[in-house]
């Protein structure tokens, strides 16, 4: 049997850690809140034949058994969904496209989402095995589904999850388990709140990861990103219904790639020190709870909390996560380089999985302000992103209010903010809003008539995140 060695793994995993270690040391002994560190935790998963193997990296001897795919397609056949009608054809077309996306074996199911919600296909409660046959059947009784009623999108994921529920896990022979939601309004208060949503989201998070689509004017962002954020998926907003077929296939394609499942970050903190955030920057924002914590090193002292976090599936792909850690002071430490936390990826999932070494974030104290006054150009770049979300959040609120002349101020801002992060799908939606008078200096107007549709496009973009290019390096602590 052939050695280790001569194996080829499914895929291999990557982990960057990206910091200045310098923090200045502290001024006041017995500070109240420990110095700050943060840290950029880059992912990234690639194919054998894209990107060489890391020598180091731990590849099982066994063969591996991809997962497959189970697929929920939840779409909209509210009343609102007739009106034009031009929509529902629209999203009746969108959704053959994506079930020709969906491969063969894998198992899907068509559900009419409603105040409640229908089987379109299989018509019993359950999944069908992908197939041109199935897939014909799904296309048939789509057109047969008549609209109507009003919009309760937490009932559609109940039924997705209850539709996941009984299949294996993704490893092998296990299902990877994904839906994806169109619709073109928001919830109706007679039919789901907004906190009934919320739990309904909750209930879901984990089970299966969703991408969401909003078409027409009429749907609420801040539904669309509760569900897109803590499903693990992408929130779109698509104007052009003629591009809808095209954003629905690449959005399953997508999930077909997600195979490389079990993928589990664990962040061992060393005594004292105080963990304040993790959160995922790239390539959406989303802010993270650990799956689990063990603090048995805590109460014993020997060392600081443990914190797991499951990353979900993974195709292609980098993702990247902004850590935030209160380190202690001790005088006897200034100048020598500390370990704070020591960050290891691990996988319960399929094997041959090549995985890479534990990396450490790192901190040494100093009283040299040249180098504690660096700031990492990663670091720079989420937290530039960040600051760009805010900006642009604050000028729909001034223009919800009619103030055009403090939204038109905040816009230039934004605009220049995504022009140095060199976030150019944010800049083609801030276009939309304002004329660009002087692109460095952030100079716009507003534009004399605004869509609604595309300040909530934009905000939905706003969500989303570039990976750092050559971001200009700046001075200050974080």
């Amino acid at each position: 049997m052939a050695g280790q060695e001569d194996q080829e793994p499914a895929a291999s995993v990557a982990l960057e850690v990206s910091q200045v270690v310098e923090l200045p040391r502290p001024r006041s002994p017995g500070a109240a809140e420990a110095a700050r560190m943060y840290a950029v935790l880059t992912v990234s998963v690639r194919r054998p034949g894209t990107a060489p193997v890391p020598p180091e990296a731990t590849v099982p001897p066994e063969a591996t058994v991809r997962p497959r795919l189970a697929e929920v397609l939840l779409i909209d056949h509210s009343s609102s969904m007739v009106l034009p009608p031009s929509r529902l054809a629209a999203a009746r077309a969108a959704a053959v496209s994506a079930l020709a996306r969906i491969p063969d074996g894998s198992l899907f199911a068509l559900v009419a989402g409603g105040d409640r919600t229908a089987m379109i296909y299989p018509r019993r409660p359950g999944l069908a095995v992908a197939h041109a046959e199935s897939r014909a059947a799904a296309e048939t009784a789509l057109h047969d589904c008549t609209p109507g009623g009003g919009t309760a999108m937490g009932t559609w994921l109940e039924r997705a999850r209850h539709l996941f529920r009984d299949l294996p896990a993704a490893g092998a022979g296990g299902y990877v388990r994904h839906a994806l939601l169109l619709t073109d309004g928001k919830n109706e208060p007679g039919y789901e709140t907004r906190a009934e949503l919320r739990e309904r989201v909750e209930r879901c998070a984990g089970a299966f990861a969703c991408d969401v689509v909003g078409i027409g004017d009429a749907w609420e962002t801040e539904e669309l990103l509760l569900i897109g954020g803590a499903l693990g998926g992408r929130t779109r907003a698509v104007a052009d219904l003629t591009r809808l077929p095209d954003e629905l296939a690449a959005l399953t394609g997508q999930a077909a790639d997600r195979d490389v499942t079990g993928l589990r970050l664990r962040l061992y903190h060393r005594a004292g020190v105080r963990p304040y955030s993790f959160e995922q920057v790239h390539p959406t924002r989303a802010a993270l709870s650990p799956d689990h914590v063990d603090l048995s090193g805590v109460a014993t002292g020997a060392g600081g909390p443990v914190e797991e976090y499951g990353l979900g599936p993974c195709g292609e792909e980098t993702r990247a996560y902004l850590l935030c850690v209160g380190a202690p002071y001790d005088p006897a430490q200034l100048g020598k380089e500390l370990l704070l936390t020591e960050v290891e990826l691990d996988t319960d999932g399929p094997a041959g999985l090549g995985l890479p070494p534990p990396q450490p974030v790192l901190m040494r104290w100093t009283d040299d302000a040249d180098l504690y006054s660096r700031l990492d150009p990663q670091v720079a770049h989420y937290r530039h992103e960040e600051e760009l979300h805010r900006t642009f959040e604050e000028a729909c609120a001034e223009l919800k209010h009619g103030r055009r002349p403090a939204a038109q101020k905040l816009l230039g801002t934004a605009w220049r903010l995504a022009a140095e992060a060199g976030d150019t799908a944010m800049q083609e939606h801030l276009r939309r809003l304002v004329r660009v008078r002087d692109s460095g200096r952030g100079e716009v107007e507003l534009r004399d008539r605004i869509a609604k549709f595309d300040v909530e496009a934009a905000r939905i973009q706003s969500s989303t995140t570039v990976l750092p290019g050559t971001f200009p390096a700046t001075g200050g602590t974080p």
